[in-house]
C-alpha cells in the first residue's frame, strides 16, 4: 500500500502503517478496517482523516481490480476536501480518480485529474502526490505510443523523487522508465530498470510491483530469445497475480504467456491464455487490455481457420479502439474564444501574446498607470479572465504580518501556481479577505532582480477552472511584462 507522507496526523500514519502490515496476510480484514476508519471519520466531520483512510483503501483495492467500487466515495470525498480547504487530501483524490479513468481507457479524463493533482501538489508542496501524478501523465503518453515524451515525464518524476526513501514510488517509477526504454529499443536500460523496480518492490513488500517486474523481465527475455528466462519470470508473475488477486497484472502477463505458447507451437494454450486475459480485463472494465486481447484472439482464431469467430473479435477490438479514441479527445479549450481580425482570420492566444510582447517599448514609454491598465486588459483578453490583479509586497499590498505563510510560499516556490479550486489554496485563511481570493486563478511571483516584490493574480470568473500547461506558460510570459513595468 501507498504509505501517506504526511498523513492527516501522526496517530493516523501509525494506524495506517499497522493496517498495511495486516493487509499483506489478510487484505479483506484490512479493507474492513480502512472502510470503518474512513466512514467513522467522515461521520465525525474529520474530513482529512476520512480522505486519507479512503485513499489508503483505494491503494489496497485498486491493484485487486476493485477501484470502481470506490468511485462515488472518492468523488464525494473530493468535494468535502475542497469545502474544508484540504489541498493535500484533494490532490490525493484527484490522483486516485486519474488512475480509475486510466484503467478504463478514459485518457482525457485521466489527464485532467492527474494535471489537477499535480497543480495541487505543487501549490501545497506535497512531493508524493506530485510524483504519482507525473508518472500517470507519462503513462498517458505511453498509452498513445508517444514513448519519448512519456519517458521525459517519467524522468522529471525521478528528479522530484531523488533523495527520498519511498519504495512504492521508486518501484513504480523504475518499472515505468523500464517500459519506455523497452519500447524505444534500449533493452539493456529496460532490464536494468526492471531489476531496480523488482528490488524496490521486494524492499517495501509491494507484491503487485514484484509481479509486474517479473512480467516485464519475461518480455525482455522474450526479446532476447531466452525462452527459459521468459517462462520462469512469466510464471512467477502469473503465480503472484493469481494468488494475491491482481487481475490487471494477471491479464497483462497472460498476453505474454500467449506469446510464449506460440513460440513453443502450443496454439491451443495460446488461445486459452488469451481468453483468460480477456475475461479478466472485461471483469475490471479495462478497455485497453480488452482491446488488445480481442485483437490477439482475432489473429489466433484466423490462424486456426475459424474466420467467423476471428471476425467477431476483430469487430470488438475496433469498437473498443473507437471508444477509447472518443474518450481521449481533448476537452474544449478553456481559453477565451479568440476575436477575428478584419480579414476574418482568428487570433490565437499565442498570437495575441506575441503582439503584446511587441508593444513592450511603447508600454515602457507610456505613463505607468496607462501601461498597467493596458497590460491588465490584454492579459484578461488572452486568457479569458474576469480580473487581473498585481499585488505588491509592502504597504497596501501583501504583508509579511498579515500574509506571512503566503509570502513565504511565493518566495520558496518561485514559479507560477495554478489554483484549479480557490478553496484549496494552502493559505486560504490568510487570503480570504483579498479581492479575487474566492475565484480560481494563476498566481505568479514578481521579482526585481532576485527580490520578491509582489504577485500577479490572473483571476477567472468562477471558483474552479482546470488550467492547462499552455496557460501556465502564457502566465509566465505575462508576468515578465508586468515585471518590466516595475512598481
Amino acid at each position: 500500500m501507498f504509505t501517506l507522507h504526511p498523513a492527516a496526523s501522526e496517530a493516523l500514519a501509525d494506524l495506517l502503517g499497522r493496517i498495511a502490515r495486516v493487509a499483506h496476510r489478510h487484505p479483506a480484514a484490512a479493507d474492513r478496517l480502512l472502510d470503518a476508519l474512513s466512514v467513522n471519520a467522515f461521520t465525525a466531520g474529520d474530513t482529512a482523516v476520512g480522505v486519507d483512510a479512503l485513499y489508503a483503501r483505494f491503494g489496497l483495492l485498486e491493484p485487486r481490480g476493485r477501484a470502481l467500487e470506490l468511485l462515488p466515495a472518492l468523488e464525494q470525498a473530493g468535494a468535502l476536501a475542497a469545502a474544508g480547504h484540504f489541498p493535500v487530501q484533494a490532490a490525493r483524490v484527484c490522483e486516485a480518480l486519474g488512475r480509475i479513468a486510466y484503467q478504463q481507457g478514459e485518457y482525457q479524463l485521466a489527464s485532467e485529474q492527474w494535471s489537477r493533482a499535480l497543480d495541487l501538489s505543487e501549490v501545497s508542496g506535497h512531493l508524493q502526490t506530485g510524483v504519482a501524478a507525473r508518472i500517470g501523465l507519462g503513462q498517458i503518453h505511453y498509452a498513445q505510443a508517444d514513448w519519448a515524451r512519456g519517458l521525459r515525464q517519467m524522468r522529471d518524476a525521478g528528479e522530484q523523487l531523488a533523495g527520498t526513501d519511498d519504495s512504492y514510488l521508486s518501484a513504480k517509477l523504475a518499472l515505468n522508465i523500464g517500459v519506455g526504454s523497452f519500447e524505444t529499443d534500449d533493452l539493456p536500460a529496460a532490464e536494468r530498470h526492471f531489476s531496480h523496480g523488482l528490488a524496490a518492490a521486494r524492499r517495501g513488500g509491494h507484491r503487485v510491483f514484484e509481479a509486474e517486474a517479473h512480467w516485464h523481465l519475461a518480455r525482455a527475455a522474450l526479446a532476447r530469445q531466452r525462452m527459459d528466462w521468459a517462462v520462469a519470470d512469466c510464471r512467477l508473475a502469473l503465480d503472484i497475480a493469481a494468488r494475491d488477486g491482481y487481475p490487471w497484472l494477471e491479464a497483462a502477463a497472460s498476453r505474454t504467456w500467449t506469446e510464449i505458447a506460440l513460440a513453443r507451437g502450443d496454439n491451443a494454450g495460446a488461445v486459452r491464455s488469451t481468453r483468460h486475459g480477456l475475461a479478466l480485463a472485461q471483469r475490471i472494465q479495462a478497455r485497453a487490455q480488452a482491446r488488445q486481447a480481442h485483437l490477439q484472439l482475432a489473429e489466433l482464431l484466423q490462424a486456426e481457420g475459424d474466420a467467423p469467430a476471428a471476425l467477431d473479435h476483430l469487430w470488438q477490438h475496433l469498437a473498443l479502439q473507437s471508444e477509447i479514441e472518443r474518450l481521449s479527445l481533448p476537452a474544449r479549450t478553456t481559453l477565451a474564444a479568440p476575436p477575428a481580425e478584419e480579414a476574418g482570420a482568428p487570433l490565437t492566444p499565442e498570437e495575441l501574446l506575441l503582439h503584446l510582447c511587441g508593444q513592450r517599448q511603447r508600454l515602457a514609454a507610456s505613463p505607468p498607470p496607462e501601461a498597467l491598465a493596458e497590460l491588465k486588459s490584454a492579459s484578461a483578453r488572452i486568457l479569458g479572465l474576469a480580473n487581473v490583479i498585481r499585488w505588491q509586497v509592502g504597504s497596501g499590498g501583501l504583508s509579511t504580518d498579515e500574509q506571512p505563510r503566503y509570502v513565504d510560499l511565493l518566495t520558496r516556490h518561485g514559479a507560477p501556481l495554478a489554483l484549479p479550486d480557490a478553496a484549496l489554496h494552502p493559505c486560504h485563511a490568510e487570503l480570504s479577505s483579498l479581492s479575487g481570493a474566492a475565484e480560481a486563478r494563476i498566481e505568479v511571483p514578481l521579482y526585481d532582480g532576485a527580490q520578491l516584490v509582489g504577485a500577479l493574480w490572473l483571476v477567472d470568473a468562477r471558483a474552479t477552472r482546470a488550467w492547462t500547461r499552455q496557460e501556465l506558460l502564457i502566465a509566465s510570459q505575462l508576468a515578465l511584462l508586468f515585471e518590466a513595468q516595475g512598481s
